[in-house]
């Protein structure tokens, strides 16, 4: 060693008689290296330890290393994809370089990098993709050397590896060869880059798995969502086809809508409304409430602030009953309506054959309870009503052509009776006649064919009557009231019977006072009760008997008498007398029993009453109303 030169003494105490050991200079610069090398370590596991993305770090990390390393161009190739997972036939590429390199041997270095890389993962053929980092302006604190001599390498690829498995390469370009400890630094800074990107790519994983598991999830929720309105659905579907089923059940199970309406009203209460009102057009002017079913909802308070108080004293539906004016002239299949209090109202018109029968009203305090599925619910309802009473409005009418069918027989077969038999006894009369002068004997057959004529013309009368009933299928035939004399029907009811009177010796009696006033009926069937009450009068009384016709004017009505002196009627035949085809027992003279149910519906038809006042072996006194005409 020459004088001058610069000694390093080891550090420690030296052995007894040992000499202090000098240290070369060429030692002192390797220690040196090393010293630096470990610092630079030491910099990259700091700047990996918070390794973001490699587009960020690497550049940064190529800067540090060129602190130490004669770099002057890196090529990073990993066959990871951005989630994460292996693609090694195509990796990703980023360049780096000092912009000391030609385009020319960047391009170079990349090829060999990519076969390198290839050769490493085993596979055949790869495809590299990505881009090039971001160029450093210019070299860092180290001093360009010159190019390498003798042919000695300037680059180096090492794999990158995790797991015992080659998921990458580092491939450097130097401008000279590198040395052992060159060597021994790169390999280290590979194993750090190589142990970062692991763990970022093991992030990536577990982030994707995190994000699929968790899009999983929302698609199990959705699904489940899904499956839960589905089966909402068919469980409301359930619902509504099984009450429509049971409120079609209750419709046709009865022919009377005036008790099937209010089933079908406690049916919708509470499970479907808070209140419902069914109102029908049939009757009375103005419409008819036919049910009304009302439930007081959770939560109300109660009181006259409570839902069905007001409900029932102000809602314009519930309050006041409907009627043909207060539907909307558009006539459409469901009326939504909103109030103050009454958030939920549906009104659906019963309709059937182009008529409106009725309204049905839904009253609920709950806000959008009613959707299109309900509505199409209610409308179906609501037509199966219309139906319903549709239906038994024709029955009623059917039953009413039966029965108007079956009086037009007992008509024909009862009131026909006592005109044939005056036109018979006049016949008689004539053909017994005692021999008599000419004139008399002329006046007296003239006379009795004018009352064989007046009977013939009722009996036209009559069978004009029934065939009117008939052209009308069962309806009543309406009467045609005119102001008539009281006096004056009495003769007429009298001249025809009269004949049946004398051939039993009786006496028919008028007693009209004089000056009353007119009636207002129909003669002809006014005609018909005079015929039915003094026809059965001479009947039921003994030959010699007296039967008496009386009127006169009591509380505001004409009421008319037709008083015999038979053997009366029995107490416990009395309530019976005005049904129809009853006849009392034990009587001599049997008729059809219809004589005083059809007096009696003529007369309510007129809008007065018939009745009756008799005592057993004193006689009975038939009464009947009718209104007079007023001066």
């Amino acid at each position: 060693m020459e004088e001058g030169s610069p000694l390093l003494k080891e550090e420690g105490l030296p052995s007894e008689g040992a000499a202090p050991r000098e240290i070369p200079l060429r030692a002192f610069r390797e220690l040196e290296h090393a010293r630096r090398y470990i610092d630079h370590l030491y910099e990259l596991g700091k700047l990996l330890a918070r390794f973001e993305s490699v587009e960020r770090s690497f550049p940064a990390l190529m800067e540090l290393a060129i602190e130490v390393l004669p770099v002057r161009a890196a090529v990073l190739l990993e066959g990871v994809d951005a989630d994460g997972e292996l693609v090694l036939e195509r990796p990703y590429l980023t360049v780096w370089t000092t912009g000391k390199v030609p385009t020319v041997q960047l391009s170079l270095s990349t090829q060999q990098a990519a076969s390198t890389y290839a050769y490493l993962v085993g596979a055949r053929q790869v495809q590299p993709r990505g881009q090039v980092a971001t160029e450093l302006a210019g070299p860092a604190s180290w001093i360009l050397p010159e190019p390498p001599m003798h042919g000695e390498p300037a680059f180096i690829t090492l794999p990158m590896v995790s797991l015992g498995r080659v998921f990458g390469a580092l491939h450097v370009e130097a401008v000279r060869a590198l040395n052992e400890g060159a060597l021994a630094f790169f390999d280290a800074m590979a194993n750090q880059l190589a142990a970062a990107l692991d763990r970022h790519y093991a992030l990536r994983r577990e982030v994707r798995l995190r994000e699929r598991a968790e899009a999983l999830e929302r698609v199990q929720r959705e699904l489940l969502e899904r499956e839960r309105k589905a089966r909402q659905e068919v469980e409301d579907a359930h619902r509504r086809q099984t009450f429509l089923a049971g409120a079609s059940s209750l419709l046709v199970g009865s022919l009377d809508y005036r008790a099937s309406l209010p089933g079908i009203a406690r049916l919708l209460v509470p499970a479907w409304a808070d209140c419902c009102a069914i109102d029908l057009f049939l009757m009375a002017p103005g419409g008819e409430r036919m049910a009304m079913v009302a439930s007081e909802p959770p939560g109300s308070p109660p009181g006259r602030e409570s839902f069905l108080a007001q409900a029932l004293a102000s809602h314009p539906w519930i309050a006041f009953p409907a009627s043909p004016e207060s539907l909307q002239e558009a006539q459409a299949p469901v009326e939504r309506g909103e109030w103050a209090g009454f958030p939920s109202n549906l009104r659906l018109p019963l309709r059937m054959r182009g008529r409106t029968l009725g309204v049905m009203s839904l009253i609920s305090a709950r806000s959008r309870r009613y959707g299109p599925a309900d509505e199409a619910l209610f409308e179906a309802l609501a037509q199966r009503i219309a139906a319903a009473v549709d239906t038994a409005l024709l029955h009623q009418q059917t039953q009413e052509a039966v029965r108007w069918r079956e009086e037009l027989l007992a008509v024909v077969s009862h009131d026909l009776k006592t005109p044939l038999l005056v036109v018979r006894m006049n016949a008689e009369m004539l053909l017994k006649s005692a021999p008599s002068p000419e004139e008399d004997r002329r006046q007296l057959s003239r006379r009795h064919l004018e009352l064989v004529l007046s009977a013939v013309d009722q009996m036209r009368d009559l069978i004009g009557g029934i065939l009117d009933r008939a052209r009308v299928q069962g309806v009543p035939v309406p009467l045609a009231p005119q102001p008539l004399e009281v006096e004056a029907l009495f003769q007429q009811a009298t001249e025809v019977l009269r004949p049946l009177a004398l051939n039993k010796f009786q006496e028919l009696v008028v007693k009209v006072a004089p000056g009353l006033q007119r009636v207002r009926a129909d003669r002809e069937r006014i005609l018909q009760v005079l015929a039915n009450l003094v026809g059965n009068a001479i009947k039921y009384t003994p030959k010699g008997g007296t039967i008496t016709l009386r009127a006169r004017k009591v509380d505001g009505m004409m009421r008319i008498s037709v008083k015999d002196t038979g053997p009366g009627i029995s107490a416990q035949d009395v309530p019976h007398l005005f049904e129809r085809f009853w006849r009392a027992t034990g009587m001599l003279e049997r008729g059809t029993g219809l004589g005083l149910s059809i007096a009696k519906s003529i007369v309510e038809a007129h809008g007065g009453t018939l009745w009756v006042e008799t005592r057993e072996g004193v006689g009975s006194t038939f009464f009947f109303t009718l209104a007079v005409v007023e001066p």
